[in-house]
């Protein structure tokens, strides 16, 4: 590790070359339904070669009773302690894009700090936008798309996308978008890609969303990104909420509920435009349309539901865990399995 002055939070490894025009945050503790924007992050550290650049003085940021550290006993004996950590890692995309990746638990105190570090390191970096991914709770059905907005610092960036109703909002921020805010003022943009995921898939994963944040990112920064994992996943939860969805009433009557909702607004914005809106066209879910669906069913149970057929399948049913086909490709750039990993020792 390496000192910089001008940093008191940050340790550099050395000799690690880490410009790179992306940077892509994902400090974890506000909302991100369905895991979207964090399933993203571990395909894209799990499937591209990783170099660490920097890591961040845990001790000085995080709150260990809020993040306590994990710990690994084995009959009794403690083997290890797994210590939260905030870092910062180099990748490149298969067109040899290099994207810095800052991710880890937000930090509990000095935000002030942080940020300020970060946007004098994104200055030396050469970091032209700042990128985050996140899933929002919504009033959407899984069996439609699933529709991405965006949310700038920059006013030009989100011109074209239909207004918030009700004017302003304020609500607490994430470090991610405190992040964002800050490195504008630096001259450093940020971008916010926000996937609509079904409310009652909000505390569970939802690879669905996480495809589609994946696909919107690329083809806006012109990126060749993995997807193996993500792929097969959304698959594989698309096909278990089928088989619920055969043999649950409530499930039956939610989704129908909202796939009225979800075509009418698109039948609307159809008249408006022209044409069949984009992913990126409108933001669904509003409030009045979640109360709506509450009449129906009891959405808090439908959701435990849900999370408790899911629990029950997963591990019978997952095309990753299954033994493998070896006459059938591999899902691209699927992270390998422990027992795939040469043993150093031999």
């Amino acid at each position: 590790m390496t000192m910089d002055s001008r940093f008191e939070l940050m340790n550099f490894e050395e000799d690690v070359n880490y410009h790179a025009p992306i940077l892509l945050t994902h400090l974890v503790g506000a909302t991100d339904a369905g895991e979207a924007g964090g399933l993203v992050v571990s395909q894209i550290l799990s499937s591209l070669p990783v170099k660490r650049v920097a890591t961040f003085d845990t001790d000085s940021l995080i709150d260990y009773r809020a993040n306590r550290p994990a710990v690994t006993i084995n009959n009794w004996h403690v083997e290890e302690i797994d210590v939260p950590q905030i870092a910062l890692d180099l990748v490149h995309d298969d067109s040899g894009t290099p994207i810095l990746v800052l991710h880890g638990p937000e930090p509990d105190a000095k935000w002030q700090l942080f940020a300020d570090e970060v946007a004098e390191f994104a200055q030396d970096a050469g970091v032209e936008m700042v990128v985050s991914l996140t899933g929002m709770p919504a009033a959407v059905p899984h069996t439609r798309p699933t529709m991405v907005h965006l949310q700038s610092t920059d006013k030009e960036l989100v011109a074209g996308q239909p207004k918030l109703t009700g004017g302003p909002i304020q609500f607490p921020s994430s470090a991610n978008t405190f992040l964002h805010h800050l490195l504008s003022k630096q001259g450093i943009e940020g971008v916010t890609f926000l996937a609509a995921v079904p409310y009652y898939m909000a505390n569970m994963e939802y690879p669905k969303a996480s495809l589609a944040l994946l696909e919107r990112m690329t083809s806006v920064f012109d990126l060749s990104l993995p997807t193996g994992n993500i792929e097969a996943n959304t698959q594989f939860v698309t096909e278990q909420l089928r088989n619920l969805a055969g043999e649950n009433e409530e499930v039956i009557a939610l989704v129908g509920q909202l796939e009225k909702h979800f075509d009418n607004e698109i039948d609307e914005a159809v008249k408006k435009i022209g044409s069949f809106p984009t992913p990126a066209d409108f933001v669904f879910g509003s409030s009045e349309s979640v109360e709506e669906t509450d009449k129906l069913v009891d959405t808090d149970a439908l959701a435990r539901t849900i999370e408790q057929f899911l629990a029950r399948t997963e591990d019978l049913d997952d095309p990753l865990l299954a033994e493998e086909d070896p006459s059938q490709p591999k899902p691209r750039h699927r992270a390998p399995r422990p027992w795939e990993i040469p043993d150093s020792n031999e």
